[in-house]
């Protein structure tokens, strides 16, 4: 299929989730040199895990080597997730990552980084690092990395080119945050960015955001480009404390960030008057949200009346998902919420898990249908309480509703029959399985190995 005179120019090349050592690429090379110009999108997440060291160190080096910045000028993607990847491991991709002319969406997500790691990758990509290249099985040459990168870019490392940076669950604790601080600051094209899971605690949190406000002071106006915003386990404070607080600097971030389409804060510890703070600051920024995850913030009552206010007053157009587990809201909350959610026109999926809800809240919801809800979650709430008359009755209004023990796979055949039937009533043909994902693949010139 590689080597077919006819084929479609390949634009993604995806060979995740495969052991590829050495001599079996060797047998590639020929076709994988072909098709390297036209590639945009290099899917490599998960193709060592499974290799010795020294023999994984050689699968990257040889990726490196046939998808340099000489070979294939054009790739402005790079997933190279759940990969294992050490400082050595850096140093034999560097024509992967910071010497990359057109890389601006970069995916790290669980890739055991240590906080030594991201000191280099860092640096690196902010092109502040000396060290000797190599192209893989060629002669080193000293450089620098911001003299390789000034070759390519026209600038000291690819930074300021990132439009999307996910670095999610790597935990790198407070001090790898620290690191990416610096490199934020730099990021003025950021649109996606993703720090889920990484532990940075409240030393790396306030870093993290005391750099994403600089990068927004050195952007026109002010304002970023954000798009998507994933903190997921950070810690904020409540803003009781301004100089230690990440809370402050995450308000200055979201008065700046008007495009925000997608916020994720889970698990970010900030209590009801915290998120009075954040709210006020997401209606000063004009943020029209489509996703919000404000799970586990300890909201109580007061923060899901916060809440229902803000959404009607600037939401009900445009939310798609809401996330509210774990916030013990209890049944005034979501009397509170209901109503205002029942004007969500595009509302399609609302978590409601361990909220202390009991008899009154689930007969509230049995009272108030969101129009076009389809996935709703409320697991580990008080409903052995609860007559099982209004329990179906819940079941009866939306397509996937996960209560109590529901496994999360309870209701993917009927997500799926749903998506169907909106696509048979919009007059689209649903695909036979399989056959959408090769009409993908050969529609934008795809191949997976």
């Amino acid at each position: 299929q590689l080597d077919a005179p006819d084929a479609v120019p390949i634009t993604t090349l995806d060979m995740s989730c495969r052991a590829w050592p050495l001599p079996t690429l060797l047998l590639l090379e020929p076709a994988l040199t072909r098709i390297a110009p036209t590639v945009t999108y290099l899917k490599l997440d998960d193709i060592i895990a499974s290799l010795e060291t020294e023999d994984g160190f050689a699968t990257l080096g040889f990726f490196n080597r046939i998808f340099g910045p000489t070979s294939a000028p054009n790739i402005d993607r790079l997933d190279l997730s759940d990969n294992a990847l050490g400082t050595r491991s850096l140093d034999v991709i560097p024509y992967l990552l910071e010497n990359a002319p057109r890389l601006s969406h970069l995916s790290l997500h669980n890739c055991g980084m240590s906080l030594e790691v991201a000191a280099q990758l860092s640096a690196r990509l902010g092109g502040e690092v000396a060290r000797s290249t190599s192209s893989g099985d060629g002669e080193d040459s000293t450089a620098t990395v911001a003299e390789n990168a000034n070759a390519s870019t026209g600038s000291g490392g690819i930074a300021g080119q990132l439009q999307s940076l996910c670095l999610g669950r790597n935990q790198m604790g407070p001090e790898g945050a620290t690191s990416f601080g610096g490199l934020l600051a730099r990021c003025r094209a950021l649109r996606h960015l993703s720090y889920a899971g990484s532990r940075a605690r409240s030393t790396g949190t306030r870093a993290l955001l005391d750099g994403l406000v600089a990068m927004a002071q050195s952007c026109p106006g002010g304002l970023t480009e954000l798009l998507e915003l994933d903190l997921d386990d950070c810690s904020f404070g409540t803003g009781d404390d301004a100089d230690a607080d990440a809370l402050l600097p995450l308000c200055a971030l979201l008065r700046g960030s008007p495009k925000l389409t997608k916020l994720i804060l889970k698990d970010g510890g900030l209590g009801p008057d915290g998120f009075d703070l954040l709210v006020d600051a997401l209606i000063a920024g004009a943020c029209h949200l489509q996703y919000l995850d404000v799970g586990c913030l300890d909201l109580e009552e007061d923060g899901a009346a916060a809440l229902a206010t803000y959404i009607d007053d600037h939401l009900t157009d445009t939310l798609v998902e809401l996330h509210l587990e774990t916030n013990m809201i209890e049944d005034g909350g979501l009397k509170t919420l209901l109503p205002v959610l029942a004007k969500c026109s595009k509302l399609k999926v609302l978590n409601l898990t361990e909220n202390c809800l009991e008899e009154e809240g689930y007969q509230a919801l049995t009272e108030t249908k969101i129009p076009n809800l389809r996935k709703l979650i409320m697991k580990e709430n008080c409903e052995e309480d609860v007559d099982d008359e209004v329990k179906e009755t819940i079941r009866g209004m939306y397509p996937v509703v996960l209560m109590a023990d529901d496994d999360e796979d309870t209701g993917a055949g009927e997500e799926e029959q749903e998506r169907e039937k909106g696509q048979a009533d919009e007059g689209e043909a649903a695909p036979a399985a399989g056959a959408a994902d090769d009409a993908l693949a050969g529609a934008m010139g795809g191949l997976q190995i």
